[in-house]
């Protein structure tokens, strides 16, 4: 007895087979970061490249708190003589959450609450 699989059938399992594989070189192709450092340039990098603030980096900071699998980042102005502001305050802008073992990043800036995906690329 032979089996003979509708083109359908077979272009269905082909798409879901290729889907699985980009998702896997996806994920084999994290950065994974495991430093303040790292999560400190990561914010900076994903700051300016989805322009989560109208700052200049150099006019901001980037606080980051080392979590158990990820990063947590404050994100606030840096009220210096270049930037201007007052020089005894960082306000907080919004935060980033960057998992560790592959660098994605979440953040609270639409609502200051809650923790989404970042917005697309402009």
């Amino acid at each position: 007895m032979t089996f003979v699989e509708p083109a359908k059938t077979m272009r269905a399992r082909m798409v879901t087979f290729a889907l699985l594989l980009a998702s896997a070189h996806a994920a084999a192709s994290a950065q994974a970061i495991s430093t303040a450092d790292q999560a400190a340039e990561r914010a900076a990098k994903v700051t300016q490249t989805h322009h989560l603030s109208s700052n200049r980096t150099q006019c901001l900071l980037f606080d980051v708190s080392d979590e158990k699998n990820y990063f947590i980042v404050g994100v606030h102005e840096n009220h210096t003589l270049e930037c201007g502001g007052d020089p005894n305050t960082a306000p907080v802008l919004f935060f980033l959450k960057i998992r560790k073992r592959d660098g994605y990043v979440v953040t609270n800036r639409r609502d200051g609450e809650h923790f989404a995906p970042l917005p697309r690329k402009p």
